[in-house]
């Protein structure tokens, strides 16, 4: 193991561009300019990767705990249930909205997603609605 990582250390040296980094994002708020929230409890980080074929319409739901999204592939239109509207392109990241009722449709073909939830193990992710009749998630 010592030298696999002796192995590393030499070439990153001898060839430091081979390692490129390049911010996606950096943002304070959410794409409509909501405050970000951490939750209380044990930290959870989740990656999800979602397929949104052409024309079709994720159900209305909200995320109580910070929510980055990155476009894979095609072209995604978001909405909030009061009218707010973002279309993101392939190659883009955002911040999604917290606790507000949204949905995304794939226009242009179908869409790919890759979501990072910024969580906790003691609360959901992603939220309906109508599993949330007392506002605990989301913003009515």
């Amino acid at each position: 193991m010592k030298n696999y990582v002796l192995a590393w250390l030499f070439l990153f040296v001898l060839f430091p561009n081979w390692v490129v980094a390049e911010e996606q994002l950096r943002a304070q708020t959410s794409w409509d300019g909501g405050a970000i929230k951490y939750p209380q409890g044990l930290a959870e980080i989740t990656s999800v990767k979602l397929r949104i074929e052409e024309n079709q319409m994720t159900k209305f739901h909200c995320h109580p705990v910070p929510t980055l999204g990155y476009i894979l592939q095609g072209d995604l239109a978001v909405e909030t249930k009061n009218g707010n509207k973002i279309i993101l392109k392939e190659g883009e990241s955002l911040v999604e909205v917290m606790r507000t009722i949204h949905r995304g449709r794939a226009v242009n073909g179908p869409v790919e997603v890759i979501v990072f939830y910024a969580g906790s193990t003691s609360m959901p992710n992603t939220v309906y609605p109508e599993n949330d009749l007392d506002g605990k998630y989301c913003n009515f």
